[in-house]
């Protein structure tokens, strides 16, 4: 899409900028505040988001009566004053991205990172929005079982049918893989009300959280790096308040990393159970081979993992599946030329750190433009490659609050692509100028 042409740009040139740079540029100085204080910052800054998401979902220009039956709003692009909560949203991403460094270099106590951790997930169970319809496709593919691959030409029953207003009557195929809709299933068909089968993906997104900080502690990650995961709001808006299921890939390959040495079959299914969650986690999930030291297994753990998740998802889903997945693939043409352009650079970016080679702290935004659409919660895609080097999985996590509003369509507005993302690319090199200079 053309209007991601300048995030397409951004990203290669930071990719390009990083890799003629000879030093790392500094982080910014933060306060040397205790832990509490910035964990205040960032519990308070998430519920003013949790609310501006709301007004985006109630005060909408359009006449929609229909969207006053749903039992959790979703954000729209037809909200009143689309600037203002465009920048309120992005300037909180920020003080939230500062605040995770504060964070960071301080000494956090486990009982800071608990009560803080535990806030940010009662808040996101009780959110009154989601920033996307994701969850009500779930409810949707749940529904139709297998037959979300071919859905059928008729609304769901009931009050199911606010799923269509959504997505349409048929709704697409769905692009999840099939042991996503086994577990959609499994999770929300208990629940006999539409309200409860959402609510039961938000509980889905929580178990996710925890699960990918467990995975992270399994790692042996130091204390900073768990508290910027565990007081992120970015992980919380965008997995357990918006309940999108990427970061339970994402938790599955992180674990994965964490058994690697001990139990490589294990590791490789996990790294396959992501795949049928998800297709695209099969390469994604390829970086962490790179700790495999004999390259004859590492090279057979590859091929096992991208086999096994093609087979399984093409057995388990069928054409339909692969069909839905066809209109994330970039498309070929000159608007499209750039996204093609970071598709292959990601997947070099991939193969170099699969084959043991140099990790770029830039690379991680490659990852979520990899499709043909840019979407928030696609900024955990970066996790995976960051695993092995600290510091560049440190600042993706506390540049995630920003990074994931700056990505979101739905509140992208011009000045957001004309004027703050290429501010970003400026300072990024006047950065490496004055660095340049200094190192002579």
């Amino acid at each position: 899409m053309s209007i991601f042409l300048t995030l397409y740009a951004a990203a290669l040139a930071l990719v390009y900028l990083e890799l003629r740079g000879r030093t790392t540029p500094a982080a910014p100085r933060t306060p040397a505040w205790p832990a509490w204080a910035w964990c205040a910052i960032l519990v308070g800054t998430y519920a003013m988001q949790l609310g501006l998401v709301w007004y985006a979902a109630t005060a909408i220009s359009a006449n929609e009566p229909w969207r006053a039956l749903l039992p959790i709003g979703v954000a729209s692009h037809d909200a009143k004053h689309p600037d203002a909560t465009a920048a309120a949203l992005l300037a909180l991403g920020a003080l939230q991205s500062v605040a995770l460094l504060g964070l960071y270099r301080s000494a956090a106590q486990r009982r800071v990172l608990v009560l803080g951790a535990a806030a940010l997930l009662l808040l996101s169970f009780a959110a009154p929005a989601f920033i996307s319809p994701d969850p009500y496709a779930y409810v949707g593919d749940a529904l139709l079982g297998w037959s979300s691959y071919a859905p059928p030409h008729r609304d769901l029953p009931g009050d199911y049918a606010l799923v269509n207003r959504f997505f349409t009557t048929p709704m697409l195929p769905a692009p999840y893989g099939p042991l996503w809709i086994a577990i959609a299933r499994l999770v929300s068909n208990p629940f006999p009300s539409l309200l409860g089968k959402l609510l039961a993906f938000r509980a889905l997104g929580a178990a996710s959280f925890v699960a990918f900080l467990a995975g992270l502690r399994a790692l042996g990650m130091p204390r900073r790096i768990l508290a910027v995961a565990a007081l992120n709001p970015g992980l919380a808006m965008q997995y357990v308040a918006s309940a999108h299921n990427d970061l339970l890939g994402v938790a599955a390959i992180v674990i994965a990393a964490a058994l690697l040495r001990r139990n490589p079959v294990v590791a490789c299914g996990l790294v396959v159970v992501a795949a049928l969650i998800k297709l695209p986690f099969a390469i994604l999930g390829l970086p962490i081979f790179a700790a495999v030291p004999s390259r004859p297994a590492r090279y057979a753990c590859a091929t096992a993992v991208v086999s096994a998740g093609v087979a399984l998802s093409w057995f388990g889903a069928g054409a339909g599946y692969f069909q839905g997945l066809a209109v994330h693939v970039p498309e070929v043409g000159f608007v499209h030329l750039l996204n093609a352009a970071v598709s292959v650079a990601a997947l070099a970016a991939i193969a170099v750190a699969f084959l043991g080679g140099r990790r770029l702290a830039s690379a991680v935004w490659l990852m979520p433009m990899m499709g043909s659409y840019i979407a928030s919660w696609y900024v955990s895609y970066g996790v995976p490659y960051a695993l092995a080097r600290r510091r560049i999985l440190g600042a993706l996590l506390v540049l995630m609050p920003f990074a994931a509003l700056l990505l979101d369509a739905k509140f992208m507005r011009v000045w957001t692509y004309a004027v703050v993302v290429p501010a970003i690319v400026i300072l990024a090199i006047a950065t490496r100028m004055k660095n340049e200079r200094a190192a002579t």
